[in-house]
Order: structure tokens, then sequence, then C-alpha cells
């Protein structure tokens, strides 16, 4: 395939490249490693080698070779030639000569005609035996000089010679610094028992690791895509590319096109490369793979046999092909192509002809009957193969059922395709109406409701401005209401203007006494208290609680109390019980919508009011409730949000990435996206990554301006701004920014606690005094409708004693009022401050305590940058943090955090890294990482390693 494509940014691989380090370690130490990295064509091999040897650039000789593909027979020793004209022209002709003697190096030049005449004594077992020595001292006499890095690549192409010279290096190379990198396709071994044997020998000598490289996870995806596009991409894009390229590097780098737009057909160097492999099947596995082409992602033994009516052992020879080359990937009841872009590439080579009759077989064959393990729903299956047959009233029928079908399991998604599939073919089919029992308008109506569900605004709204042109204003007013208030829920989430109006306009026209208007009251209350008109929406909140009596509907009565509790928090009336009760009514009465909606309020008010470990126990079910009734993309975000938030307060810094991660993955709309870059930036806030922060404030800033959320996102961008630029040193530009933070509030009216709280900081710190009087005037006169929200106050008039003489009272209240918080990133930042207030006090033992209190938090949470800060202010004030350690040993010493401490604990008493997962609540790959950052804090190769450290030191409890 052609190698002409962009290079994206290196992502991933941080767990391989930090055993491929621990690796190079031993080696260093006089121990020879060997490593053979396998992973699928364009899986990053060669990536990752060359990140590998950047890294060791200085400390090691690197020398590489690659084996070439051949059609007929493989060139001999074609890597090894490729070494050896690496070391001439890296070291010259005579000095490489020199390392082997003038008989080694006519036996060389038999290789490579640099090293001079070759040698005439020429018997073929003989010559190879010398060959293989003079190789062998060559790296010998190499390794003395510095460490030595043999890389060969793809020996999959590899001839019988070069495998058998690989064999002999790994057993014969002992204790020398030598490190031997072979990468090979582990789709490839079946080719040929040579290849099998080499790995599986390679694989058992001494001193060999072997690294199976896995696709890129979505979050990796999304880095690589960053450095291709030099933005952030949006989360639509990461899914799609993720969903196309299965974590492919070398396809996501080919579905990029130079403007930075997604490729919705290959490049013809890709596309060739998919199909090359297909098209060296022999003609009757080629003509079975574009039937399977057709037939959703998996596809069952008994389907396939059916639509090619073959008898299963003369389908098991026209598939074999196709598995050995790795085309197709078995499984216990069907196969599947290994990679999506293959079975799109062969998709995309039909003919028009060959599509209709394929999909006319599918089609026929589901007429049967359902099709056990079929992963593709029956009825969409049917739809979407008339389609293709082009058979219009088949395809009508079917949609018009799976439609049906999928709105009652919650799949909005599904339901919304299936009704555009109604609406393309509703021209061809005359009787459309008599045949589904539904006119046009209403099948809009009903798209448009799917949408908004599926959080496909766009197409929602385009489905609502079809369907109001054609109903009929004057006789449908209950129509016309519903398609309005559907519009209006889409404006809202898109952040577009219009959604008052629109509320206001249907609610005109719903009927009284009708479920119509206890939709619209209670959609209408909700659009209110985001944007802060409480009043408003108190009186349309009390009349939902009537309507919902005269209808005597329980559903409506769960709303009217969700609006009244969340009007109660915005006054600062807790009823964390009574939220408690609304969220058991709702799922007692099975209503997934108001279960859904009483489950975020409940999870605001915990959050607000600072109990984060109930929040944290509670919010994943909540979450997961999103998922099962079909709503994640349309709430996920914005239920995810306090969870996110609960973990960060609580320093549980990993695991709020992850949640930040599945919230962005979701591809939320605008409204929901604000959560997810507000989450984005405070995570890089607790890091001290201004870049982090700087980015999520410009993803913020290019939303649509919609008027739901203005002033929250203007609060937001201020914020980060400040904070971002104040990391990144330029306190000039955070100044500035801390003027236009008072501008806001006085246009404003109110007042943002976190914006107040970074305001205040940086007016003190850029000696703005008058500026932060009047902040500390505003936090002193300001209502705090919680306990955060104190904490807040109190951490900013302590700030306000710095620009005179800073208050040790003050921060050692504020710095308990974050304890008590559970809140260690913000209870370590006034431990700092109030350690220097001690020491400017003369009280240099209290100063020094609450310095080591606070390092110790801001370490064991990840907060490097804190630690420092509070390390460096010691260091001036000159305090040893070593000194004066009550108990012995800190909680998490060598310089592991708290968390990794945990994990060391579990390691060393045996775990897997599944079960360190499942007993620390975090994921497999999250204890992976940990373990690896312990490998290299701790400078052992092995986690046995690692354990026995543990139990030496006596820094884990004995077993």
């Amino acid at each position: 395939m052609s190698t002409s494509l962009r290079r994206s940014r290196f992502s991933g691989r941080a767990v391989e490249l930090d055993s491929m380090e621990s690796a190079f370690r031993d080696v260093s130490g006089g121990r020879q490693r060997s490593f053979l990295l396998g992973t699928e064509a364009g899986g990053g091999k060669t990536r990752l080698v060359e990140e590998f040897a950047n890294r060791l650039s200085g400390r090691a000789l690197i020398l590489k070779g690659g084996c070439i593909e051949q059609r007929e027979s493989a060139l001999p020793y074609a890597p090894v030639t490729a070494v050896l004209h690496e070391l001439v022209q890296l070291r010259g002709g005579p000095a490489a000569k020199s390392l082997v003697g003038a008989e080694g190096a006519r036996e060389l030049a038999w290789l490579l005609p640099e090293f001079g005449e070759t040698s005439q004594r020429f018997d073929a077992g003989i010559a190879r035996a010398r060959l293989f020595e003079v190789l062998r001292k060559l790296f010998e006499e190499l390794a003395r000089e510095m460490p030595l890095v043999v890389v060969i690549e793809d020996i999959h192409w590899a001839d019988q010679a070069t495998c058998d010279l690989l064999r002999f290096l790994a057993t014969r190379l002992k204790k020398i610094r030598i490190m031997l990198i072979v990468t090979y396709r582990p789709e490839e071994t079946s080719a040929t028992n040579a290849l099998r044997t080499t790995i599986a020998d390679l694989s058992l000598s001494e001193g060999a690791e072997v690294l199976t490289l896995p696709r890129l996870q979505r979050a990796e995806v999304a880095v690589q895509l960053e450095g291709l596009l030099g933005h952030p991409p949006t989360p639509a894009m990461i899914n799609e590319v993720h969903a196309r390229c299965c974590g492919i590097p070398l396809f996501t780098e080919a579905l990029v096109d130079a403007g930075g737009s997604l490729r919705k057909d290959f490049p013809g160097s890709l596309n060739d490369y998919l199909l090359r492999s297909v098209r060296d099947m022999p003609a009757p596995t080629a003509k079975l793979l574009k039937v399977m082409a057709l037939g959703g992602p998996h596809i069952t033994h008994a389907l396939l046999r059916s639509v090619a009516d073959k008898a299963d052992l003369e389908l098991a020879e026209l598939l074999r092909p196709a598995i050995l080359a790795g085309i197709l990937v078995p499984d216990d009841d069907g196969y599947a192509f290994r990679h999506a872009l293959i079975q799109e590439a062969v998709r995309g080579d039909l003919i028009a002809a060959e599509k209709v009759a394929i999909h006319r077989a599918y089609a026929e064959m589901l007429e049967r009957g359902p099709v056990p393990s079929y992963r593709v729903w029956h009825s969409v299956a049917l739809a979407r193969h008339w389609r293709g047959a082009g058979q219009a009233e088949n395809c009508l029928r079917w949609a018009w059922q799976s439609a049906t079908e999928a709105a009652a399991t919650f799949a909005y998604a599904d339901q919304m395709e299936m009704l555009k599939l109604v609406l393309a073919v509703w021209p061809e089919v005359d009787d459309a109406i008599e045949m589904i029992g539904a006119d046009h308008c209403r099948v809009l109506e009903l798209a448009a409701d799917a949408a908004c569900w599926a959080a496909e605004a766009e197409q929602g709204l385009a489905f609502v401005e079809r369907a109001l042109a054609e109903v009929d204003v004057d006789r449908d007013n209950e129509q016309l209401a519903a398609l309005l208030l559907q519009r209006a829920v889409m404006r809202q989430h898109a952040l577009i203007p219009g959604e008052i109006a629109d509320l206001e306009r249907a609610l005109d026209h719903a009927p009284d006494s009708t479920r119509l208007r206890a939709d619209g009251l209670g959609q209408f209350s909700r659009a209110l208290i985001l944007r802060g008109e409480f009043d408003r929406a108190r009186r349309l909140g009390d009349e939902l609680k009537d309507l919902s009596e005269r209808l005597d509907d329980e559903e409506y009565r769960i709303e009217a109390l969700i609006v009244a509790k969340s009007l109660d928090m915005a006054s600062g009336s807790y009823h964390i019980d009574a939220l408690w009760s609304v969220v058991a009514r709702a799922r007692q009465a099975a209503i997934g919508r108001v279960e859904v909606l009483a489950g975020a309020a409940l999870l605001q008010a915990l959050l607000e009011t600072g109990k984060y470990a109930q929040l944290i126990e509670v919010g994943p079910a909540i979450f997961a409730r999103t998922v099962e009734f079909g709503q994640a993309r349309y709430i996920g975000a914005i239920v995810g949000s306090p969870l996110c938030r609960a973990l960060l307060a609580l320093g549980r810094v990993s695991e709020a990435i992850e949640t930040c991660e599945r919230m962005a993955a979701l591809d939320p709309l605008p409204l929901g996206l604000v959560h997810v870059l507000e989450c984005q930036a405070e995570i890089a806030l607790v890091l001290g990554n201004s870049d982090r922060i700087a980015v999520a404030a410009r993803s913020l800033r290019s939303l649509p301006p919609g008027p739901q959320v203005a002033s929250r996102v203007a609060a937001d961008l201020l914020r980060f701004g400040i904070e971002s630029r104040a990391l990144a040193g330029d306190m000039d530009q955070s100044a500035i920014l801390v003027r236009s933070a008072l501008t806001h509030f006085e246009k404003q009216g109110g007042v943002s606690w976190p914006l107040l709280a970074s305001a205040m900081r940086v007016a003190v710190d850029t000696n703005q005094k008058d500026v932060a009087r009047q902040f500390a005037d505003l936090a002193a006169r300001s209502q705090c409708r919680n306990a955060v929200e104190e904490a807040e106050r109190l951490g900013i008039l302590a700030e306000m004693s710095r620009s005179t003489g800073s208050d040790l009272g003050a921060w050692e209240l504020a710095a308990q009022s974050w304890a008590d918080l559970s809140q260690p990133f913000r209870q370590a930042y006034a431990l700092m401050q109030a350690g220097g207030a001690a020491v400017t006090a003369g009280k240099r033992a209290k100063g020094a305590g609450h310095f080591r209190r606070g390092a110790d938090l801001a370490h064991s949470i990840g907060a490097p940058l804190l630690g420092n800060q509070i390390e460096t202010l010691a260091e001036k004030a000159r305090i040893d943090l070593r000194d004066g350690k009550e108990g012995g040993m800190p909680k998490a010493p060598l310089g592991l955090t708290d968390r990794e401490f945990e994990v060391l604990r579990l390691l060393a008493a045996g775990q897997s890294n599944r079960e360190i997962a499942v007993n620390l609540f975090i994921s497999s790959k999250t204890a992976s990482v940990h373990v690896s950052n312990i490998l290299s804090k701790l400078s052992v190769p092995s986690r046995g390693a690692a354990a026995a450290m543990a139990h030496r030191l006596r820094i884990v409890d004995p077993a």
C-alpha cells in the first residue's frame, strides 16, 4: 500500500512503550531482550517502533531492516541486508569491516557489496554457518560500544533463511546489550509453517516478550484525529471514524482528506489495498464475499447457507480461504468481515444488478421467518433488503412495522431510520395510507419525534418543517401544537433561538385538559428554569400540578413534583429525601421519561450540596437508565456531568476522565456538549494543563450562541480564559479578563461562584486591589444556597486577606470547609495559602504541617502543578517536607499517587489487572496504565519485581 499518506499524531500504546522502555533498561544493564510486536495490517507496528526509537535517541545504536513482500518468493536475507546497509551508512565501510575482520567482511560481502570481495570458499551449508557466526560477532562488537537495537519488520514476508538466522541470534546472543525487535501480522501466521515455528521459537527464547497491539480506543482515535486536523474533532467525527476504521491508525489517516473532512469514498490506494486480498480469492469464494457484504455486520451460518443455497461442507470449503487470509473472522454461529472498511469496499465494488439480486435473495429468505441469532432486527433487515431489491410496497410494509417495534423498545434511532424509509418509498406506493393507517403528515410527525429522542436535531427540525407545511392550521390544533413542542425541544438542545415562541404558540393551540397540554406545561417550565426565569416557571408548574390531578395522571403528577423541587433548588431549598422519593415513585410507575428527569434532578441536588459519595453511588445506575430508555444521546451528557464533577471533586481524576470520555462518545447535541466541554476544562484545571483548558474554551466558543445557556457559557469562557492564561504565565491577559469578569457580574446582576473565585485569586496575584475589593464585597452580600457556595465564599474572603497580609485563620477555615466537603484539590490550595500565612506569622511548625498535608493531597490526586507549587513555597520558607512525618512512611511512598499505591497493594497480593479493576471500580485499561506507571516509578521490569520490592521495603501488608 502507498506510504505517502499524511502522518498523524502518535496515539495510545502507552503500556507497550512502557514495557519496551523497561526492557531497554535490562539491555543497558547487560541482558539481551527480544520483542515480538504483532498487529494487523495498518495497526501501527512501524509507528510504535519509530516512537520507541525516538525516545532512545543518543542512548542506543538502532539498526532497522524490513522484509519485502514478493508474490513468488522472498528475497533471501532482505532485512539483514538492509541492517548492514544502514550500518555502513552510519559508520562507513572501513569502520564496519573492522568490526568483523577481513574474513568476516568477505562473508558479509555476499549480502552487501560495500564489504568488498566475497569469500572464494563456497559450500552452501558451511557458508551459511559462517555467515551466521559473522553476524553474531558483528552484533556483539557493536553492543560493546553502546546498547544495540536491531529491528526486523514484517517477518511474515521473510524467507526461510532469515527465519533461521533470527532463531540462531535469539539463542546465541546472551548477556550482551542487544535488543531484538521483530514485527509481524498475526493473521499471516497461518501462511507458512516456517513463520509459525519462528514466532513460537522466538517467543520462548530467553528474555523474549510478545506484545499484540490492540486496536485504538475511541479516546486514542480522538488524539490521532486532533493531530491530523490541527484542532479537536467533533464527537460525531470521532464516532464515525472509530466505527468505520475500527481503531486502525493507518485507515484513520486515509479517511481524512486534505481539507480535514471525512472521505465518503476511499482513496484509490486504500480501496485497492482493501480489495486486493478479496480479488486474490478463488472465484466462488469472491462471489460468496459479495453476498456477505450486503448481509449486515454479522451473518449467521444458517442464513448464509440458505441465501447461498450451499450445503454445510461446501460452504465451509468456500469460506476457508477467506478466513485463512484474514478477510473474515468466524465465531460460534457465523461470520463477520475483519474490518468494516473491507466490507464497505466489497459492497462498493458491486454493480447495480448484483446488488438487486443479492438483496432479493436475502428478502425472500427472511420472508420465511426470523433467523435465530441473526444480529439484525428481522423487520429492519426485510425493509432494507426489499428497498435494495426495488420493491417499494414490501419495503413500506416492513419499514412501518419495524418503526413501530423500535418505538416500543426505545430504539429511537432505528425508528427514525425506518420512518425515513417509509417517506422515501411513499411516492412509489399508490395506497400507502391504506397500507399503514397513517397519512404523510403523521409519518413526518412520528419521524420528528423519533429524531428528537435520538438527538438528531437537524433531521428532526427538517421533518417538523415539512410537517408544518402540510398541517391544516385551522382544523388540526393538536397536531400543530405537538409539532411546535417537538421543534421547541430540538431548538433547545441545539441552542437555537425561537424555543420560547414555539412553546407559547403550542400552549395557545393545545386544548385544555389534555395530555398534550400537560406535555407543553412541563416542557415550558423546564425551559424557563434553564434560563433562570423562575417566577414564570413556578406559575406553569402550578398549572401542571392542577392539570395532572384533573387528568388523574401519575406521569404528570411526578413531572409537576420534579418542576417544584427544581425551583426549590434554585432558591437554595434542597429536599434530597423528597427527590429520592420522586425517583422511586417514577420507577415504580415504570415511566422512563420522568424517571430520567427525576434522576437528573437528584444528581444535580447531590452535586450542589456536596454529597459526592451518594452521587457516585447512584449516578452510574441513573446514567444506565438513560441508555435503557434510548435517551443516552439526548440527555446522557447532562446526567453524566454531575457524576464527572463529583469524581473530580473527590480527587478521583482518572475516573472523572473516563466518565467525561463516555459523555463525549455519546455525540451529544450542543446543550449536552456544553456539559462535556465544561468537564474537560475542569479536569484540565486540576491537572494544570493550560493548553487543554484553552482547547475546551475554544470548542465552547464555537457552539451556537443560543439564549438557553448564554449567561452560563459567558461565565465559563471568562473563567477558563482567566485560568488558562494564568497557568501559561500570561498574567497581563489574565488581568484584563479579570476586569471583564467584573463587568460581567455588573451586567448579569448575579454571581457565578467558580468565576468569582478564579477572578478573585488572579486579581490579588496581579495586585488589582480595587477590583479584588469589589469581588470581596460581591461575595459578602451574595446569598449562598448551599455548603459548596459557602466554601467558595470563605475562600474568596481569604483571598482578599492576601492583598494586605494573609489571614491564617481565614485560610484554615477555608481549608476545613473544603475538607468537610471532601474536596482535596481545593483543600490543598487552601492549605498552601494557610502554610504561607503561618510562616509569615512566625508559626513555622504549623506552616510546615499545612504545607505537608497540602502537598500530600495534591500528589495523591494527581495534581502535580499544585503539588510542585506547594513544595516550592515550602522550599523558599526553608521547610523540608520530608521532616516531621508522623506514623512512619506516608500512605503513598516512592512517588506513587494514592491510587497507584492501592494498585500496588493489590498487585503485590497477586491480582490481575481485571481483578484490580473490579476491586477499585475502574476499567481494566486504567488498571493497566496504573501498573505501567508503577513499574516506571519503581524502575522495575515486571509486575513480579514490583511486588517483590513492595514486600522487601514493607510498604504493603505482608501476605
